[in-house]
């Protein structure tokens, strides 16, 4: 008996979770990023780095590769007062910290970006 009433329960809410679509489905209409934007939303992952972009992470991962790890980054366009792993054509920067977003291995430099 509970255990068809516990069934039940369960069968119920995926239905219902189907139904509405909000546990599965994720969102499919996004705000496009204002020019300049430099949030989370302005990049993408890719398992390489397009010229004229920067990145501002890396992870290692083995879906970039198909003979173990390799690395995977955050890829955005480049904009003023980004802090971001590398220095696209361009651009100069006005500062560096040290970080562990931008190598894989540990402490590397992170440069906070201005257009030339």
């Amino acid at each position: 008996m509970l255990r068809s009433k516990l069934r039940s329960l369960l069968l119920g809410s995926g239905a219902a979770i189907v139904m509405t679509g909000t546990a599965l489905s994720p969102a499919t209409a996004a705000a496009s990023p204002a020019p300049g934007d430099v949030s989370a939303a302005a990049g993408y992952w890719s398992c390489t780095i397009p010229a004229g972009y920067t990145y501002t992470q890396v992870q290692s991962t083995l879906s970039c590769s198909t003979t173990g790890f390799a690395p995977r980054y955050y890829v955005v366009p480049p904009s003023d007062g980004l802090w971001a792993c590398t220095i696209p054509a361009g651009y100069t920067y006005t500062a560096t910290q040290s970080t562990m977003s931008c190598s894989t291995t540990g402490f590397s430099t992170s440069y906070r970006l201005r257009a030339l």
